[in-house]
Protein backbone atom coordinates (compact mmCIF):
# COMPACT_ATOMS: atom_id res chain seq x y z
CA UNK A 1 0.00 0.00 0.00
CA UNK A 2 1.08 3.56 -0.68
CA UNK A 3 1.86 5.83 2.26
CA UNK A 4 -0.25 8.99 2.13
CA UNK A 5 1.32 12.42 2.44
CA UNK A 6 -0.26 15.80 2.83
CA UNK A 7 -1.16 17.13 -0.64
CA UNK A 8 1.64 19.53 -1.68
CA UNK A 9 0.59 23.17 -1.71
CA UNK A 10 2.74 24.11 -4.71
CA UNK A 11 3.94 22.39 -7.88
CA UNK A 12 7.55 22.92 -6.80
CA UNK A 13 6.97 20.70 -3.74
CA UNK A 14 5.86 17.69 -5.80
CA UNK A 15 9.29 16.12 -6.57
CA UNK A 16 10.17 16.03 -2.86
CA UNK A 17 6.76 14.60 -1.99
CA UNK A 18 7.25 11.87 -4.61
CA UNK A 19 10.55 10.57 -3.19
CA UNK A 20 8.91 7.62 -1.37
CA UNK A 21 7.62 6.46 -4.81
CA UNK A 22 11.10 6.47 -6.38
CA UNK A 23 12.08 2.84 -5.87
CA UNK A 24 8.68 1.58 -6.96
CA UNK A 25 8.86 3.64 -10.14
CA UNK A 26 12.34 2.34 -10.92
CA UNK A 27 11.33 -1.26 -10.21
CA UNK A 28 8.39 -0.96 -12.60
CA UNK A 29 10.62 0.57 -15.25
CA UNK A 30 13.11 -2.29 -15.00
CA UNK A 31 10.40 -4.95 -15.09
CA UNK A 32 8.65 -3.43 -18.13
CA UNK A 33 11.91 -2.85 -20.00
CA UNK A 34 12.81 -6.53 -19.61
CA UNK A 35 9.59 -7.59 -21.36
CA UNK A 36 10.07 -7.76 -25.15
CA UNK A 37 7.32 -5.90 -27.00
CA UNK A 38 7.96 -5.61 -30.74
CA UNK A 39 5.08 -4.04 -32.61
CA UNK A 40 2.25 -6.57 -32.82
CA UNK A 41 3.49 -8.65 -29.88
CA UNK A 42 2.89 -6.42 -26.84
CA UNK A 43 0.71 -8.90 -24.93
CA UNK A 44 3.09 -9.45 -21.98
CA UNK A 45 3.42 -5.72 -21.37
CA UNK A 46 -0.35 -5.33 -21.63
CA UNK A 47 -0.80 -7.95 -18.91
CA UNK A 48 1.77 -6.17 -16.74
CA UNK A 49 -0.14 -2.89 -16.96
CA UNK A 50 -3.47 -4.57 -16.33
CA UNK A 51 -2.06 -6.19 -13.19
CA UNK A 52 -0.99 -2.74 -11.93
CA UNK A 53 -4.40 -1.28 -12.81
CA UNK A 54 -6.17 -4.11 -10.97
CA UNK A 55 -3.96 -3.61 -7.89
CA UNK A 56 -5.03 0.04 -7.88
CA UNK A 57 -8.69 -0.96 -8.03
CA UNK A 58 -9.36 0.68 -11.39
CA UNK A 59 -12.72 -0.09 -12.98
CA UNK A 60 -12.84 -1.58 -16.47
CA UNK A 61 -9.20 -2.72 -16.27
CA UNK A 62 -9.12 -4.84 -19.37
CA UNK A 63 -7.61 -5.32 -22.81
CA UNK A 64 -9.76 -4.15 -25.70
CA UNK A 65 -10.07 -5.89 -29.07
CA UNK A 66 -6.95 -4.14 -30.38
CA UNK A 67 -4.96 -5.44 -27.40
CA UNK A 68 -4.66 -2.06 -25.64
CA UNK A 69 -4.39 -2.03 -21.85
CA UNK A 70 -7.21 0.17 -20.53
CA UNK A 71 -8.06 1.30 -16.99
CA UNK A 72 -10.31 4.04 -15.62
CA UNK A 73 -9.78 6.14 -12.50
CA UNK A 74 -13.26 7.38 -11.50
CA UNK A 75 -13.43 11.07 -10.58
CA UNK A 76 -15.69 12.56 -7.90
CA UNK A 77 -17.80 14.63 -10.30
CA UNK A 78 -16.93 12.95 -13.63
CA UNK A 79 -17.33 16.31 -15.36
CA UNK A 80 -14.39 15.73 -17.69
CA UNK A 81 -12.60 12.79 -19.25
CA UNK A 82 -8.81 12.97 -19.35
CA UNK A 83 -6.80 10.42 -21.34
CA UNK A 84 -3.25 9.52 -20.29
CA UNK A 85 -1.58 7.36 -22.93
CA UNK A 86 1.77 5.69 -23.48
CA UNK A 87 2.68 3.34 -26.31
CA UNK A 88 3.90 -0.11 -25.28
CA UNK A 89 5.71 -1.35 -28.38
CA UNK A 90 9.40 -0.98 -29.17
CA UNK A 91 11.59 -1.25 -32.24
CA UNK A 92 13.58 -4.13 -30.74
CA UNK A 93 12.87 -7.75 -31.78
CA UNK A 94 11.95 -10.33 -29.15
CA UNK A 95 15.11 -12.29 -30.05
CA UNK A 96 17.34 -9.45 -28.83
CA UNK A 97 18.53 -9.47 -25.23
CA UNK A 98 16.43 -7.17 -23.04
CA UNK A 99 18.85 -7.16 -20.14
CA UNK A 100 18.64 -3.99 -18.05
CA UNK A 101 21.46 -2.49 -15.99
CA UNK A 102 20.84 -0.16 -13.03
CA UNK A 103 23.71 2.17 -12.13
CA UNK A 104 23.87 4.99 -9.63
CA UNK A 105 22.78 7.63 -12.10
CA UNK A 106 21.11 5.77 -14.98
CA UNK A 107 19.19 2.74 -16.20
CA UNK A 108 20.46 1.15 -19.39
CA UNK A 109 18.74 -1.30 -21.72
CA UNK A 110 16.85 -1.60 -25.03
CA UNK A 111 13.90 0.78 -25.19
CA UNK A 112 14.11 2.03 -21.60
CA UNK A 113 13.29 5.55 -22.74
CA UNK A 114 11.13 4.64 -25.73
CA UNK A 115 8.91 3.76 -24.14
CA UNK A 116 9.32 1.56 -21.06
CA UNK A 117 9.58 4.60 -18.79
CA UNK A 118 6.40 6.14 -20.21
CA UNK A 119 4.54 2.87 -19.66
CA UNK A 120 5.92 2.54 -16.12
CA UNK A 121 4.67 6.01 -15.20
CA UNK A 122 1.21 5.38 -16.67
CA UNK A 123 0.97 2.05 -14.84
CA UNK A 124 1.67 3.72 -11.48
CA UNK A 125 -0.27 6.96 -11.90
CA UNK A 126 -3.15 5.79 -9.65
CA UNK A 127 -0.62 4.94 -6.91
CA UNK A 128 1.10 8.31 -7.43
CA UNK A 129 -2.17 10.22 -7.03
CA UNK A 130 -3.11 8.16 -3.98
CA UNK A 131 0.31 8.74 -2.42
CA UNK A 132 -0.05 12.50 -2.92
CA UNK A 133 -3.58 12.50 -1.54
CA UNK A 134 -4.95 13.99 -4.78
CA UNK A 135 -8.63 13.35 -5.53
CA UNK A 136 -9.64 14.13 -9.10
CA UNK A 137 -12.99 15.53 -10.09
CA UNK A 138 -12.52 14.18 -13.62
CA UNK A 139 -12.38 10.63 -14.92
CA UNK A 140 -8.84 9.62 -15.84
CA UNK A 141 -8.49 6.93 -18.51
CA UNK A 142 -5.11 5.19 -18.55
CA UNK A 143 -4.14 3.62 -21.86
CA UNK A 144 -1.17 1.47 -22.83
CA UNK A 145 -1.50 1.54 -26.59
CA UNK A 146 -0.36 -1.17 -28.98
CA UNK A 147 0.77 -1.12 -32.63
CA UNK A 148 2.08 2.41 -32.44
CA UNK A 149 5.46 2.29 -34.16
CA UNK A 150 6.44 1.57 -37.75
CA UNK A 151 3.88 -0.38 -39.72
CA UNK A 152 1.63 -0.35 -36.67
CA UNK A 153 0.86 3.28 -37.64
CA UNK A 154 -0.91 4.07 -34.32
CA UNK A 155 -3.51 1.33 -34.93
CA UNK A 156 -4.02 0.74 -31.20
CA UNK A 157 -4.99 4.25 -30.16
CA UNK A 158 -6.94 4.72 -33.39
CA UNK A 159 -9.08 1.67 -32.53
CA UNK A 160 -9.53 2.87 -28.95
CA UNK A 161 -10.70 6.34 -29.97
CA UNK A 162 -12.94 4.97 -32.72
CA UNK A 163 -14.77 2.70 -30.26
CA UNK A 164 -14.83 4.82 -27.09
CA UNK A 165 -18.52 5.56 -26.38
CA UNK A 166 -17.77 9.02 -24.98
CA UNK A 167 -15.76 12.12 -25.78
CA UNK A 168 -12.24 12.66 -24.49
CA UNK A 169 -11.93 16.25 -23.28
CA UNK A 170 -8.15 16.41 -22.94
CA UNK A 171 -5.23 14.05 -23.41
CA UNK A 172 -1.59 13.76 -22.42
CA UNK A 173 0.82 11.46 -24.26
CA UNK A 174 3.66 10.21 -22.05
CA UNK A 175 7.10 9.57 -23.55
CA UNK A 176 10.16 8.56 -21.58
CA UNK A 177 12.39 11.21 -23.16
CA UNK A 178 13.26 14.04 -23.14
CA UNK A 179 12.30 16.04 -20.05
CA UNK A 180 11.19 19.44 -21.34
CA UNK A 181 9.56 18.00 -24.43
CA UNK A 182 6.19 19.62 -24.99
CA UNK A 183 4.59 18.80 -28.32
CA UNK A 184 1.20 20.31 -29.04
CA UNK A 185 1.21 20.19 -32.81
CA UNK A 186 1.98 17.44 -35.28
CA UNK A 187 3.89 17.85 -38.50
CA UNK A 188 2.57 15.83 -41.43
CA UNK A 189 4.63 12.67 -41.89
CA UNK A 190 4.77 9.80 -44.37
CA UNK A 191 7.21 6.91 -43.94
CA UNK A 192 7.70 4.56 -46.84
CA UNK A 193 9.84 1.86 -48.40
CA UNK A 194 10.96 1.82 -52.02
CA UNK A 195 11.77 -1.76 -53.03
CA UNK A 196 13.39 -2.89 -56.25
CA UNK A 197 13.49 -6.54 -57.35
CA UNK A 198 14.92 -7.91 -60.59
CA UNK A 199 12.27 -9.95 -62.38
CA UNK A 200 13.04 -13.69 -62.48
CA UNK A 201 13.78 -15.09 -65.91
CA UNK A 202 13.95 -18.69 -67.20
CA UNK A 203 17.67 -18.24 -67.78
CA UNK A 204 20.09 -16.72 -65.26
CA UNK A 205 20.76 -13.75 -67.50
CA UNK A 206 19.43 -10.24 -67.42
CA UNK A 207 17.92 -9.05 -70.66
CA UNK A 208 15.41 -6.40 -71.65
CA UNK A 209 17.60 -3.73 -70.10
CA UNK A 210 17.40 -5.11 -66.56
CA UNK A 211 20.20 -4.11 -64.21
CA UNK A 212 21.40 -4.71 -60.69
CA UNK A 213 18.64 -3.88 -58.23
CA UNK A 214 21.10 -1.60 -56.46
CA UNK A 215 21.88 0.31 -59.65
CA UNK A 216 18.19 0.82 -60.42
CA UNK A 217 17.55 1.94 -56.84
CA UNK A 218 20.34 4.45 -57.30
CA UNK A 219 18.44 5.84 -60.32
CA UNK A 220 15.38 6.12 -58.08
CA UNK A 221 17.36 7.96 -55.39
CA UNK A 222 18.72 10.44 -57.93
CA UNK A 223 15.23 11.15 -59.19
CA UNK A 224 13.91 11.64 -55.65
CA UNK A 225 16.74 14.07 -54.93
CA UNK A 226 15.56 16.17 -57.89
CA UNK A 227 12.07 16.64 -56.40
CA UNK A 228 11.57 20.27 -55.38
CA UNK A 229 10.84 20.74 -51.67
CA UNK A 230 9.69 24.22 -50.62
CA UNK A 231 10.83 26.03 -47.50
CA UNK A 232 7.27 27.36 -47.09
CA UNK A 233 5.46 25.29 -46.20
CA UNK A 234 8.40 23.51 -44.62
CA UNK A 235 8.90 20.23 -46.48
CA UNK A 236 11.72 17.71 -46.42
CA UNK A 237 12.50 14.24 -47.77
CA UNK A 238 14.80 12.24 -45.48
CA UNK A 239 16.40 9.00 -46.66
CA UNK A 240 17.28 6.93 -43.63
CA UNK A 241 17.84 3.29 -44.66
CA UNK A 242 19.44 1.48 -47.58
CA UNK A 243 19.82 -2.27 -47.83
CA UNK A 244 21.10 -4.39 -50.74
CA UNK A 245 23.44 -7.23 -51.57
CA UNK A 246 25.33 -9.99 -49.78
CA UNK A 247 28.58 -10.60 -51.71
CA UNK A 248 31.10 -8.22 -53.25
CA UNK A 249 31.12 -10.05 -56.58
CA UNK A 250 27.37 -10.66 -57.01
CA UNK A 251 24.93 -8.05 -58.25
CA UNK A 252 21.91 -7.95 -55.92
CA UNK A 253 18.47 -8.99 -57.14
CA UNK A 254 16.73 -6.96 -54.41
CA UNK A 255 17.33 -3.55 -52.85
CA UNK A 256 15.36 -1.41 -50.38
CA UNK A 257 15.29 2.27 -49.49
CA UNK A 258 13.55 3.61 -46.37
CA UNK A 259 12.54 7.26 -46.39
CA UNK A 260 10.42 9.81 -44.55
CA UNK A 261 8.59 12.83 -45.95
CA UNK A 262 7.69 15.60 -43.49
CA UNK A 263 5.78 18.80 -44.17
CA UNK A 264 3.48 21.35 -42.62
CA UNK A 265 1.20 20.67 -45.60
CA UNK A 266 -0.62 17.37 -46.00
CA UNK A 267 -1.26 18.26 -49.63
CA UNK A 268 2.48 18.62 -50.28
CA UNK A 269 3.16 15.20 -48.80
CA UNK A 270 0.47 13.67 -51.02
CA UNK A 271 1.99 15.40 -54.07
CA UNK A 272 5.49 14.08 -53.32
CA UNK A 273 4.12 10.57 -52.72
CA UNK A 274 2.49 10.66 -56.16
CA UNK A 275 5.78 11.76 -57.71
CA UNK A 276 7.78 8.98 -56.07
CA UNK A 277 5.14 6.43 -57.03
CA UNK A 278 5.44 7.60 -60.66
CA UNK A 279 9.23 7.35 -60.46
CA UNK A 280 8.97 3.74 -59.24
CA UNK A 281 6.55 2.87 -62.05
CA UNK A 282 8.86 4.42 -64.66
CA UNK A 283 11.92 2.58 -63.32
CA UNK A 284 9.97 -0.69 -63.47
CA UNK A 285 9.26 -0.15 -67.17
CA UNK A 286 12.70 1.13 -68.15
CA UNK A 287 14.81 -1.51 -66.39
CA UNK A 288 12.64 -4.66 -66.35
CA UNK A 289 12.43 -4.70 -62.58
CA UNK A 290 9.61 -4.54 -60.06
CA UNK A 291 9.98 -1.22 -58.24
CA UNK A 292 7.33 -0.42 -55.64
CA UNK A 293 6.59 2.52 -53.36
CA UNK A 294 4.88 1.51 -50.12
CA UNK A 295 3.68 4.14 -47.62
CA UNK A 296 3.15 2.30 -44.32
CA UNK A 297 3.00 5.14 -41.76
CA UNK A 298 1.35 8.54 -41.95
CA UNK A 299 0.27 11.38 -39.70
CA UNK A 300 -1.54 14.58 -40.59
CA UNK A 301 -0.46 18.11 -39.76
CA UNK A 302 -2.36 20.00 -37.06
CA UNK A 303 -2.55 20.77 -33.37
CA UNK A 304 -3.56 23.38 -30.84
CA UNK A 305 -2.15 26.91 -30.80
CA UNK A 306 0.48 28.29 -28.47
CA UNK A 307 -2.22 30.51 -26.99
CA UNK A 308 -4.42 27.56 -25.97
CA UNK A 309 -4.98 27.44 -22.18
CA UNK A 310 -3.66 23.87 -22.07
CA UNK A 311 -0.31 24.91 -23.52
CA UNK A 312 -0.11 27.93 -21.22
CA UNK A 313 -0.98 25.82 -18.17
CA UNK A 314 1.59 23.11 -18.93
CA UNK A 315 4.30 25.72 -19.58
CA UNK A 316 3.44 27.29 -16.22
CA UNK A 317 3.89 23.90 -14.53
CA UNK A 318 7.25 23.46 -16.26
CA UNK A 319 8.37 26.92 -15.17
CA UNK A 320 7.55 26.18 -11.54
CA UNK A 321 9.60 22.97 -11.75
CA UNK A 322 12.45 24.81 -13.53
CA UNK A 323 12.10 22.63 -16.63
CA UNK A 324 13.35 24.22 -19.85
CA UNK A 325 10.64 23.62 -22.48
CA UNK A 326 11.45 22.21 -25.91
CA UNK A 327 8.49 23.07 -28.13
CA UNK A 328 9.27 20.89 -31.10
CA UNK A 329 7.49 18.05 -32.82
CA UNK A 330 8.03 14.34 -33.33
CA UNK A 331 5.69 11.44 -34.10
CA UNK A 332 3.55 10.18 -31.23
CA UNK A 333 -0.06 9.32 -30.42
CA UNK A 334 -0.60 13.08 -30.40
CA UNK A 335 -1.37 13.10 -34.12
CA UNK A 336 -4.36 10.78 -33.68
CA UNK A 337 -5.74 12.94 -30.88
CA UNK A 338 -5.46 16.29 -32.61
CA UNK A 339 -6.90 14.87 -35.82
CA UNK A 340 -10.08 14.35 -33.78
CA UNK A 341 -10.03 17.84 -32.31
CA UNK A 342 -8.92 16.69 -28.83
CA UNK A 343 -6.66 19.22 -27.06
CA UNK A 344 -3.52 17.26 -26.25
CA UNK A 345 0.19 17.52 -25.49
CA UNK A 346 3.09 15.09 -25.41
CA UNK A 347 5.42 15.32 -22.39
CA UNK A 348 8.78 13.68 -21.65
CA UNK A 349 9.78 12.30 -18.23
CA UNK A 350 13.59 12.40 -18.05
CA UNK A 351 16.78 12.90 -20.01
CA UNK A 352 18.45 10.04 -21.81
CA UNK A 353 19.69 8.70 -25.10
CA UNK A 354 18.67 6.27 -27.81
CA UNK A 355 21.13 3.79 -29.23
CA UNK A 356 23.61 5.32 -31.66
CA UNK A 357 26.09 2.92 -33.18
CA UNK A 358 27.36 0.87 -30.23
CA UNK A 359 25.96 3.03 -27.41
CA UNK A 360 22.97 1.43 -25.63
CA UNK A 361 19.73 3.17 -24.66
CA UNK A 362 19.70 4.81 -21.23
CA UNK A 363 17.64 7.14 -19.03
CA UNK A 364 18.89 9.29 -16.16
CA UNK A 365 17.36 8.49 -12.78
CA UNK A 366 17.44 11.78 -10.86
CA UNK A 367 15.16 13.83 -13.20
CA UNK A 368 12.41 11.16 -13.23
CA UNK A 369 10.54 12.49 -10.19
CA UNK A 370 10.55 15.99 -11.70
CA UNK A 371 9.08 14.52 -14.89
CA UNK A 372 6.37 12.71 -12.94
CA UNK A 373 5.65 15.90 -10.96
CA UNK A 374 5.21 17.73 -14.27
CA UNK A 375 2.67 15.13 -15.34
CA UNK A 376 0.76 15.41 -12.07
CA UNK A 377 0.75 19.18 -12.42
CA UNK A 378 -0.63 18.96 -15.96
CA UNK A 379 -3.40 16.54 -14.87
CA UNK A 380 -4.37 18.82 -11.98
CA UNK A 381 -4.47 21.86 -14.26
CA UNK A 382 -6.88 20.04 -16.58
CA UNK A 383 -8.93 18.71 -13.67
CA UNK A 384 -9.30 22.18 -12.14
CA UNK A 385 -10.55 23.68 -15.40
CA UNK A 386 -7.49 25.82 -16.11
CA UNK A 387 -7.13 24.28 -19.57
CA UNK A 388 -10.72 24.96 -20.64
CA UNK A 389 -11.23 27.38 -23.50
CA UNK A 390 -13.46 30.28 -22.49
Amino acid sequence: MTTHVEPPQTIAELPEALKPMRERLLANLVMIAQIPAPTGDEGARVRFLLDRFAEAGLSDATADEAGNAVGRFIGKRRNRTILLVSHLDTVFPATQSHEVTVDSDRITGPGVGDNALGAAVVSLMPAVLEHLGIELQSDLILLGSTASLGRGNHAGIRFFLDHLPEDVDFAVCVEGMQLGRINYFSIGTARADVTCSVRPLPEPSRSYGSESALVVLNHVINRILSIATPTRPFTRIKMGKLRAGVYYDTEPDHAELGLEIVSHSDEKIEEICRQINDIAAEMSARHAVDARFDVFFSTRAGGISFSHPMVKSVLDVMEQLKIEPDQGHSPSELSELISRGIPAVTLGITYGGKSRRREPDYVLIDPILTGVAQLVGAIRAIDEGRCDEV
